[in-house]
């Protein structure tokens, strides 16, 4: 799905924003930075392996197969309204045969269209879902943060090695499944 494409970039600009609120005010006019204190987190890990994302995706995979299978169904039922139409068109006038293939024709364009609407709603509701999600990695990025007084959380895939007392994947991982087990996508 699309919405896989933005994660890590919308991901990482939330991860971003919240190292961001965890330093603290400016209130001279040189003041040094403080000393970096660093926590990592596996993005890509955690959105793949969170019991939500994943019931997530079994959500929206069953959607998108019923869907794939009704397509089909009225796929088939316009293609034999057209062969019956070409049947008889040898019984028709001209002008009654054209007016049922433009008829026809619009309810291909109808069925079209409301196929199209449908794609478009469940691209939402699973980027709603997917919202869900990222939202509450965050605060659960910057209770984590706070607890171990880190003040700048890195996505681990920009970074090239990472020491393993750095690293607090798995506890984000835990909570995140703890505190949201399964998000809905509602078509």
């Amino acid at each position: 799905m699309p919405a896989f494409h933005h994660l890590r970039a919308s991901l990482l600009g939330l991860v971003l924003l919240a190292t961001l609120t965890l330093a603290p005010p400016c209130s001279g006019m040189a003041q040094e930075l403080p000393t970096p204190r660093i926590m990592v987190v596996d993005l890509n890990y955690v959105m793949a392996n969170s019991s939500a994302m994943q019931g997530i995706q079994n959500q929206v995979d069953a959607e998108e197969s019923a869907l794939e299978q009704q397509m089909q169904e009225r796929e088939n039922q316009l293609r034999q309204q057209d062969e019956a139409l070409q049947q008889e068109r040898g019984q028709l006038s001209a002008e009654d045969f054209e007016e049922r293939r433009r008829a026809l024709e619009a309810e291909f364009a109808q069925y079209q269209r409301e196929f199209a609407q449908r794609l478009e709603e469940m691209d939402e509701s699973y980027a709603e879902a997917v919202g869900e999600v990222e939202v509450t990695l965050l605060r659960i990025a910057d209770e984590l943060a706070s607890e171990y007084g880190a003040n700048v959380v890195m996505p681990k895939s920009t970074l090239l090695l990472v020491h393993e007392d750095f690293e607090k994947t798995e506890e984000v991982l835990k909570r995140l499944n703890e505190r949201l087990p399964r998000v809905e996508v509602t078509p």
